[in-house]
């Protein structure tokens, strides 16, 4: 092995941990005499960790690495420790999903982990091969995550939708890529990127157009988010998590390198398609979510809305909005992981109950809990001193910086309507007192109130208010996030 080639290894440690502890949580999984589906999970756990120790001290790098087709700098590392984070938030929750459940398949944490590994790979990709080939090893184990519950029907009915819309989305991104080669014969972005802005306008137009398509489906992107609902419904609760941040953090990463590299002669007509995409999506997203009375479907279109405001900044990139869309995205795995998890807080008698008025009385029952989900619901509208406002803060004045004093003023349109729905979460559980038992069926037993995902929301509660407080703690990481070639 030649110098230049260990070299590009040291920085790749993330993903061989990630890759070894696949595979330890797969034989214990299959070997183990007893308890060998939570022990996978106690692996794969433990694997995160020791990959997040060696992402600390892994130093980023200015250069490329095989021949250019992977990049080491701290945009990519940022990305990487939002991707690890939304990992190990998911497998947490599923111990507490599965406990409920009665069934835990052991291979959701080493397919969690396999995604993860294409993930922290494709936010590094360089290279129009290396991305389809990264993209497709992350989406292939999501594809079976939605549906791993495969006897259930919601279950089966959410992965197969997701294989075959995500499927379809991926060819025709790959048919962007092809536009690209055979306009220049090249498949690494800095070297076409500036051979396409030379070239054939509408035919360089094209190829942008259908690359984007198949990375919009992923970040749930109006009009192409007509599968997030349903599989975000139908997946089990901790997958969903888990499919909701972490594939949307490496897209956006995917996204930024396409943009500013590979199509950056394009820039006017990117940001013209991304402002466009934005007020869709931030527009269907809330309104469609005033109209659920399910709390999970609810979550998922607020989760598209979510969406649209990473949109906005996507749509002024700029320095400031690059700091400002790594300040959000990180936020919001954190919003988001807690805001699903809540559905996992009350649970009994093998079920979780998925709408409103399961919340109803909460603070009586758990007032730590209902206090944190109130810290998380302000984050997620965008209210002081939480990290949500500072996220949204920094897009708008990101927009406002460029130009887009209309789509900034949409943004902020946005966030008071989705104050009404996250509302009805908040009189529930504050204002509201519990579902009384049908007449003749005796006395409410309410469920129990799960111990560790309280802890998990009163962190995330805790993380939010620090950011918001102290926002210097998030943006000094992403502003040292320096984007490479």
């Amino acid at each position: 092995m030649t110098s230049a080639a260990s070299s590009g290894l040291g920085h790749f440690i993330p993903e061989a941990v990630l890759l070894a502890a696949a595979v330890a949580s797969m034989f214990v999984h299959l070997f183990a005499k007893r308890g060998g589906r939570r022990a996978a999970g106690y692996v794969a756990l433990a694997g995160i960790a020791a990959a997040a120790v060696a992402l600390a001290l892994t130093p980023p790098s200015a250069e490329t690495f095989f021949a250019g087709h992977l990049a080491a700098d701290g945009f990519a590392l940022f990305f990487k420790a939002v991707i690890l984070a939304a990992g190990a938030l998911a497998i947490v929750l599923a111990f507490r999903f599965f406990n409920v459940e009665g069934s835990e398949p052991g291979e959701a944490y080493y397919l969690i982990l396999l995604s993860m590994i294409g993930m922290t790979a494709a936010v590094s990709a360089t290279d129009m091969v290396t991305t389809y080939v990264t993209f497709e090893l992350f989406a292939i184990p999501s594809y079976v995550l939605a549906g791993i519950f495969k006897k259930e029907r919601r279950s089966a009915e959410a992965g197969i939708k997701y294989f075959f819309l995500g499927t379809l989305s991926s060819a025709v991104m790959l048919l962007g890529m092809a536009f690209v080669y055979g306009l220049t014969g090249l498949t690494g972005y800095a070297e076409a990127g500036p051979l396409l802005a030379g070239g054939s306008g509408l035919a360089a137009l094209v190829a942008m157009s259908l690359f984007f398509v198949g990375l919009f489906f992923k970040a749930a992107f109006v009009p192409f988010h007509m599968w997030a609902p349903d599989v975000y419904e139908g997946a089990p609760t901790p997958l969903v998590v888990f499919l909701s941040t972490a594939p949307k953090a490496a897209v956006v990463a995917i996204l930024v390198r396409a943009m500013t590299s590979l199509f950056g002669g394009y820039s006017l007509e990117w940001s013209g398609i991304l402002q466009a995409v934005a007020l869709a999506t931030m527009f269907w997203g809330n309104l469609a979510a005033l109209t659920q009375t399910s709390l999970k479907r609810m979550l998922a279109y607020s989760a598209i809305a979510q969406a649209g405001y990473l949109a906005i900044g996507l749509a002024a990139w700029g320095e400031p909005a690059r700091m400002a869309v790594l300040f959000y995205i990180a936020v919001y795995v954190v919003m988001n992981a807690a805001a699903f998890g809540l559905i996992l807080l009350v649970g009994g008698g093998g079920r979780f109950d998925e709408s409103v008025d399961g919340l109803r009385g909460l603070v009586r029952r758990a007032p730590v809990a209902a206090a944190s989900v109130l810290v998380v619901l302000l984050a997620l509208v965008g209210i002081p001193p939480t990290a949500g406002f500072m996220g949204k803060y920094f897009l708008f004045a990101a927009a406002v910086d460029k130009g887009l004093v209309l789509l900034a003023a949409a943004g902020a349109l946005n966030s008071a309507i989705s104050l009404f729905y996250y509302f009805r979460i908040g009189k529930a559980m504050f204002l509201e007192d519990a579902v009384p038992a049908a007449p003749g069926a005796g006395p409410a037993v309410p469920g129990s109130v799960s111990r560790s995902v309280t802890v998990v929301l009163a962190l995330s509660a805790a993380a939010l208010l620090l950011f918001g407080i102290l926002p210097g703690l998030l943006t000094a990481p992403a502003v040292s996030a320096v984007l490479g070639r």
